[in-house]
């Protein structure tokens, strides 16, 4: 990346309660002139599980890259929220309802007062009862710790989650 090029990365909370806890997401206005090497490149010095880079987008209101330290994703939703309150509070977005582009299609946003609501993908579902006993192996559980009649199922909305129910202890 340009040397000379400074980039401004806010760190912002999502999901917070009174101004506390949440998740931190880096939020990067103005990308359009980052390169998919300059993304990738600050997010791994940002360090956070996701960083949103916000462009201009000819099919919705912004376009959304998300970013972990190693990769591209298609979809964060913690980073989607961060920045769409981020945009509000900025003045940035003209009504109660946006929208973004990401790579993997176009979402709705809406905004009621300080909360932000996005629309997500209808889940998929894949069965990985073949690899259960390999997967209940890596954590350290066995069949007994699970609750019964749910099984272990991965789902995806915009990235894949390993869904592991079990027994609270």
């Amino acid at each position: 990346m340009d040397e000379l090029k400074k980039v401004t990365v806010q760190i912002l909370n999502a999901f917070t309660e009174n101004d506390k806890g949440g998740n931190p997401a880096g939020v990067v206005l103005n990308a359009d002139a980052l390169s998919h090497e300059n993304k990738l490149e600050i997010a791994k010095k940002v360090g956070l599980s996701e960083t949103a880079f916000v462009s201009s987008s000819n099919t919705a209101d912004f376009k959304l890259d998300f970013y972990t330290p190693t990769k591209q994703i298609a979809h964060c939703g913690h980073a989607t929220i961060a920045t769409f309150s981020y945009l509000k509070q900025m003045g940035l977005l003209k009504g109660k309802t946006s929208s973004k582009e990401t790579i993997d299609g176009n979402r709705r946003i809406e905004i009621q007062g300080d909360l932000a609501f996005m629309e997500q993908l209808a889940p998929s579902y894949v069965d990985p009862s073949k690899e259960e006993n390999e997967i209940l192996k890596s954590l350290g559980l066995t069949k007994a710790d699970l609750l019964p009649n749910a099984p272990i199922k991965v789902v995806n909305t915009g990235n894949s989650f390993l869904l592991i129910p079990v027994k609270n202890a």
